[in-house]
């Protein structure tokens, strides 16, 4: 029903310098670069605490009623989704540290 988000993502994924179809691992980086790229985002652009949260609570929405029961509740892909939103929570987490760092060393 979905083949083209499939075959969109596929083409996103692939390189203009390596061989199509892509390796498997620059799948998965360029995939969890995006989830990191997520959370970045998010503090660089200084979101607000609610709107934080509104983004996280909608991306485990759509980890545990999308991806997870769409294929079968199986383990590797209950992995990988807690993987893409360790991801993003990690990098804002940073993000945001290093930014209040930073805004502190100013002062």
């Amino acid at each position: 029903m979905f083949d083209w988000i499939q075959t969109a993502a596929a083409q996103l994924a692939q390189s203009d310098l390596g061989p199509a179809p892509s390796p498997l691992w620059h799948i998965i980086a360029t995939g969890q670069m995006a989830h990191i790229l997520i959370g970045a985002t998010l503090a660089l652009f200084r979101a607000t605490a609610l709107l934080v949260v509104a983004v996280f609570v909608g991306w485990v929405a759509k980890e545990l009623l999308g991806d997870i029961p769409n294929a079968g509740g199986s383990w590797p892909v209950i992995a990988d989704s807690v993987a893409d939103l360790c991801c993003g929570a990690l990098c804002y987490i940073i993000a945001k540290h290093q930014m209040e760092k930073y805004r502190y060393d100013q002062s």
